[in-house]
This record gives structure tokens, sequence and C-alpha cells, in this order.
């Protein structure tokens, strides 16, 4: 039986780590601490964790005597043989048969990503982002005990950087068992393409099936109940308004737009610049059921193209921080329209040329739309009992929701690879 579990969320963002814990069948856990610096994330947190001990704080000014103190404050009486409604208190048993008499400690952590992302001039660890996660390192040798269990999540290139050696020689010095993924959620039957690194620690050694293989891209033994991949109506609400795409927008960037229909079995990684960014921000809906002879809708055969052209833009064109303007998609690989170059991923034109109105009366027929902030947190796995705060815009939670994890694949990654 899984022990119970102790659990401190660093970056503890609108509470991913928590969701993913709170879905695994027969885990008992306790959430003592979450830090995290965002204010609207933590609003976000407290709505539906309203008994978690926050901490809106800074990580650098953390000591190891603090969090001693934290962690021991936080420990409770192991859960009683009852179910507790997740987003009522901080102590779950998610089964009856849940409670363990033995106790284990996780941490779980998503550390700041631009520090090792081309729009973040891949500054590594000389980036000032990157301070609090080795400050943490730094202290994590100091505990009174160091953790049982690590898991840590960030972007494509911290595989690869000088503060990834930095944390696995901690793993090294105090005897854990590391294991290494760069998953897209597409692989485990989630119809969108979200590519991260996943590291799994732990002082026991990991069954053999996972060890010597250096970075996985797939979890060995693990057969998604999804097959094959749903469709995207399976995530949609219905009829929902105010979220069509203005004529503006459309006139100005409608060439860059990746356009999916509900009958879609893949969509593009939602960011924080949804809604906002044209390029590599995420996909948008096509409400008609055909374009008729001057287009094409999304189909499922071209899906692999797809998924290598979605992880393609989300790796060169998905910049938070440049306007679409400044973003170049590759010309090799374009279709040309309004004398501009067309992406192949886009599915609203084909072999055709449309220039100015007769472009913008064919994307208007599309009738596109953005995917709403509870269709994406669908897609990321968030269960329907969470709440969206009231005083939250539409655009404050896309950000959230595309700073957040994949809550499946935590999921998974935690029950199936890390407490297996």
């Amino acid at each position: 039986m899984t022990p119970h579990l102790t659990v401190c969320e660093f970056y503890s963002g609108i509470g991913g780590y928590h969701l993913a814990l709170s879905s695994i069948p027969n885990l008992s856990f306790t959430v003592t601490a979450a830090f995290e610096i965002s204010s609207n994330a933590n609003l976000f947190y407290r709505h539906n964790f309203p008994d978690t001990n926050l901490l809106e704080t800074n990580l650098c000014g953390l000591t190891a005597q603090k969090l001693d103190n934290i962690m021991r404050k936080g420990a409770v009486t192991l859960p009683s043989n009852s179910n507790t409604s997740p987003n009522n208190a901080t102590s779950h048993s998610n089964s009856a048969s849940a409670t363990s008499h033995e106790s284990a400690t996780l941490f779980v952590m998503s550390p700041p990503c631009q520090p090792f992302t081309r729009q973040g001039c891949k500054k590594d660890n000389t980036d000032p982002r990157s301070e609090s996660v080795l400050h943490l390192f730094d202290i994590f040798p100091d505990l009174q005990t160091t953790p049982d269990y690590f898991f840590i999540e960030n972007v494509q290139g911290f595989e690869s950087s000088v503060t990834r050696d930095i944390v696995m020689k901690f793993f090294k010095t105090h005897g854990y068992h590391v294991l290494e993924f760069l998953l897209n959620s597409n692989s485990l039957g989630i119809p969108n393409s979200r590519l991260r690194y996943y590291l799994l620690a732990r002082k026991r050694p990991f069954s053999e099936e996972f060890t010597n293989q250096g970075i996985l891209s797939t979890i060995p033994g693990y057969i998604s109940s999804e097959s094959p991949t749903p469709s995207l109506s399976t995530f949609l609400e219905k009829d929902p308004s105010g979220f069509d795409l203005s004529d503006t927008f459309l006139a100005k960037w409608g060439w860059v737009l990746d356009i999916v229909t509900p009958d879609s079995r893949r969509s593009c990684c939602f960011t924080k610049g949804y809604s906002v960014k044209a390029e590599g921000s995420g996909s948008v809906i096509q409400q008609t059921p055909d374009v008729g002879s001057s287009g094409q809708t999304d189909t499922t055969d071209s899906e692999e193209t797809d998924i290598i052209s979605c992880e393609q833009t989300e790796s060169h064109a998905s910049s938070d921080n440049i306007s679409p303007s400044e973003q170049s998609p590759n010309r090799d690989q374009c279709l040309v329209t309004q004398g501009k170059p067309l992406p192949n991923n886009s599915r609203s034109l084909s072999n055709s040329r449309l220039e100015g109105e007769e472009f913008l009366t064919h994307m208007r027929s599309l009738k596109l739309r953005y995917f709403t902030p509870r269709e994406i947190a669908r897609i990321h796995g968030i269960p329907e009992w969470v709440g969206f705060p009231p005083g939250l815009s539409n655009k404050q939670l896309y950000k959230l929701l595309g700073n957040g994890l994949n809550v499946t694949v935590v999921k998974v990654l935690i029950e199936r690879v890390l407490l297996s």
C-alpha cells in the first residue's frame, strides 16, 4: 500500500499537482504548504483549496529551518477511513481503503521555464528567474530529512541545462534514483500537443522497465484508456457566446491560425498568450461543417503531420514576449495566400490565392472562435468541480491555464511510475 504522502508544492500555480493527486484512486495525502508568487494564481488556488496553507512569498527567502517548521506544523493526524471532498479540506483520502499507517514526503515543483526557452535567450542558471530553484536545491541538503519523492516539470530545453545538472548533482549526492521524460500529452490519448520535461526521483529503485533508457518519450507498459484519441467535441461547451474572432483579427492574422473542428483529434499547445497572440498560442475552432471548394476542414488522416506541425509551432513561434508580426513561420512548408505564407498546419485554405475582401469573406464563413477557458481546462484534465474565481477575466484565465500543467499526464506519471 502506498504510504500517506505529506506534500509540499513549490510554484503551485492554480493547483495542478494538488488536482493530480486528488484524482489518484486509493491515495491518502496531505498538502502541508503551497508556495506561489502570482496573486491571480493564488486567487484560483484558494478558490478551490481554501484550507491549504498557501504562501505568497519569494522562495529565495526560504531557509531549511523555516521549511522544516512549515512541514512539521502542517503535518496532521493520518486520515480516518472516510472520504473527504478534495475542495473542502487539505488532507485527502481518495478511497475508504486508502488509509496507511506509514508516511512519506513528496516535493513537487514547476520552476519558471523562461530561462530554458529561445524567447528567454536560454540564460539558464544565469537568468534571475532561475535563482529560486537553485536556492531550493541549495537548502534541501540542510533539511532534517530529505523528501522520499520529487516531481519536477518544465519545458523542453531544461534537460540540457546547467540548472538540471545542478539538480541532478543533489539527487546523486543523496542517493536518489532518477527518471527523466520528454512527454507529449498527445501520446497519452489527449487531443492536444503539449511537450514537456518531467523528472521523477525517489530513494528506492525504479522497476527495470524504466531504467537505463535515457530520457524517455513514452511510459513503458502504459496504454491509454482513451484509444483511439477522442475528438475535441468531447471537451466542448454547447454554443458558448463571446468567443468569436473579430474581423480585424481575421483580416490581419487569419493566415497564421491553426484551425480545428469539433471532429478533430488534435490541437496545438495552449499558451499563456492565447487570444492575444495570433501564432503559436493554440488552435481555434471552425464551427461550420464544410468550407466548400476553396478550403478544407481538419481531418484525422493527417493526424501525425498535424501533431508534428503543432510541436514545431510551439517550439519556434509560441513566444509570449513578441508580437505576431515578429514571428516567422517556416516558409519552406507554407502555402501561399494573400501574398503571404500560409502555414501547412492551418486547415482554413488549400492551394488557392485569396486576397483582401475575398480572404476575409472566406475566413468569416468558417465561423471561427476561441476555445473557452472551461474547454481548455477539460483538455488539461482539470475536473468539472474546479471553479473559476469571480473577478478573473478570460484573458487572465487563459494565462493561468497556459502556464499550468496537464493534470492527466502528471497523474499518470505519479500513479504509474513515481509511486509504483
